[in-house]
Parts: structure tokens; C-alpha cells; sequence
């Protein structure tokens, strides 16, 4: 029902293109949005070039976003439990990449699980919107438009790789907006987007089940929501300097990165699932409070 000829005619039309265009969909992995998110959010005001229109408040919002995005993907793909396109799992044009990379272009360019909506058409819609709405630097007309390219290029991608039909992508797309025009129409704090972003994760406990992907993404917005009721006035009230900024993201990377890394790892162990999450989310959030204590602390 949802095979409607465009994925097919896309990948046969831009099939000289796979290998870029396997390169290009990895902006909307969650590992990437996660690290361009995390690290405008850690450096706040001294992020280079950008760091005058960088507003902590704002780039909180964007993290609990980030948060929601999970929480909506880990409910709504096993609610609905549609599979993907029959070749999803197949890396096309692979032929063109030489054999010793030929394990990391078949990471790059298929997917697995299932397939609607498409998590990098909701990921990017959401994140990229946020992150035109929350960075001050430039008109906000030009802003918007390259969030948009950006959502294009990686939903094209996704069509032209065969691991989503066009509904999956429009169906992403559309979630996405909604949500972004919520969180940053609607309830406009941090606080209330990390309360939404935990909400739609917990709800999705009993309709879906307490699967460990589920579990952990419970964890990641029960975690940051903490740290954010109990540490958000100081992260506001902080003054951001570049050793700051470091040790926050240094902070950052270590022991978050890590966490949810052996969460996906670990996927199958609910209670680890949990603790990863909950380390993670409470890492994110808190990392600039312990990257200025640290440099106050070597001063």
C-alpha cells in the first residue's frame, strides 16, 4: 500500500549516486544530530563563529528536541510496525566501493528495523528546524531555508538508497513539523520540553511495551528533565569561556557518548538499558555546570 513506484524509480534514476548519497543520509543519524546538538549546546556562546547567537535556553530546547525525536521513534515505528522496502537491507551500487570498505558502506547506505516514519526525515525536520530557530546568526528567512535544503537532501537520500518508501519520509516530515511547532510555538522553555519529551516516552511504556530501546530512551528524558529541574537556573545563569566550553564537550563525549553506546550494545538487558539512558540524559544536560566548576577549579 505504501509502494507506490517512487523509492524503485528514485534508486534506479540515482543509482550512480549511491555511494554520496550514503555519505549525505548520515546527517540525520541520530549519532550525527546528537553531536551537532550536544556540542552547540556544551560550547554555548563560545562556539566558534556562531557563539554570539547562541542562547543556552534556546539550545536547551534543542536538546530536549533531540530527547522528544527519540521518544516519538522508539514508540510510534513499533506502534505501527510497518516494514521497509524489500532491498532495504541490501547496499546498492556496492560494487563501486572497494572490498575493504565494503562493510562500512553496507552500515552507511541500508537499514534495518521498522520503517515508518522515517526517523531521518522526523530527526531532521525537528533538529535542523530547532536549531534554525534557536541560532541567531544570519536572517531567519535564510536560516529556515537551509534547514529545509538540509531535510530534503536527507529524505532524498533515503528514498534514492531504497530503505524508505515516499510515505515514510512524508509521513516523518509531517510529524516532525508538528512537534517542532509545539515544543517551540506552544510550551517555548526547556522545562517544558524536556516534560513533553518524557511524557511521550512513558506513554509509550504500555502502548508499545517496555522494549529495551523504549526503556532507555525513558531513561535519556527522565534523566535530562532532572538535571533541568534541579540544575537549570545555574546552566542559565552560566558564563560561557572557551575552557568552559571544552571541558563541558570533552565531559561530554566521555561519559555520555560511552553510556549510550553500550546502552545500544547492551540493547538487550532492560535494566542496563535504563542506566544508560539515565546517565546519558543527566550528562547531556549537567555537562556545562561541571565544564565551569572544572575551570574554576584550575584557575
Amino acid at each position: 500500500m505504501r509502494a507506490i513506484g517512487v523509492t524503485e524509480w528514485l534508486g534506479e534514476t540515482l543509482s550512480s549516486a549511491a555511494v554520496p548519497f550514503a555519505l549525505v543520509t548520515q546527517l540525520g543519524d541520530l549519532w550525527f544530530l546528537t553531536v551537532v546538538v550536544g556540542l552547540l549546546y556544551w560550547l554555548g556562546r563560545s562556539t566558534p563563529r556562531i557563539g554570539a547567537g547562541v542562547d543556552r535556553e534556546r539550545t536547551a530546547t534543542v536538546v530536549a528536541l533531540l530527547f522528544g525525536t527519540v521518544a516519538l521513534l522508539t514508540t510510534l515505528k513499533p506502534l505501527f510496525g510497518l516494514a521497509r522496502p524489500p532491498d532495504a537491507g541490501v547496499a546498492p551500487q556496492a560494487a563501486l566501493v572497494p572490498a575493504a570498505l565494503e562493510g562500512v558502506y553496507a552500515w552507511l547506505a541500508t537499514g534495518d528495523g521498522f520503517g515508518f516514519p522515517s526517523g531521518h526525515a522526523l530527526g531532521t525536520t525537528v533538529v535542523f528546524g530547532g536549531l534554525a530557530w534557536a541560532v541567531r546568526a544570519g536572517p531567519l528567512r535564510r536560516r529556515v531555508a537551509l534547514a529545509a535544503g538540509l531535510v530534503a537532501l536527507v529524505s532524498l537520500s533515503r528514498l534514492a538508497l531504497g530503505v524508505h518508501y515516499l510515505v515514510d519520509v512524508l509521513a516523518g516530515a509531517g510529524l516532525g513539523l508538528a512537534y517542532l511547532l509545539v515544543v517551540v510555538g506552544v510550551l517555548g522553555t526547556p522545562r517544558r520540553a524536556f516534560g513533553l519529551a518524557t511524557a511521550v516516552a512513558v506513554v509509550g511504556l504500555p502502548i508499545v511495551g517496555p522494549h529495551p530501546e523504549l526503556v532507555a530512551t525513558v531513561g535519556l528524558c527522565v534523566g535530562g528533565t532532572a538535571a533541568w529541574l534541579v540544575a537549570g537556573d545555574r546552566l542559565l545563569a552560566l558564563s560561557d569561556t572557551r575552557r568552559s566550553g571544552v571541558l563541558a564537550t570533552l565531559l561530554g563525549l566521555a561519559v555520555a557518548g560511552p553510556a549510550l553506546a553500550v546502552t545500544g550494545l547492551l540493547a538487550s538487558s532492560v535494566p542496563l538499558a535504563l542506566a544508560g539512558g539515565l546517565v546519558g540524559g543527566v550528562v547531556i544536560v549537567a555537562a556545562p555546570l561541571s565544564g565551569h566548576g572544572l575551570t574554576k577549579k584550575s584557575a
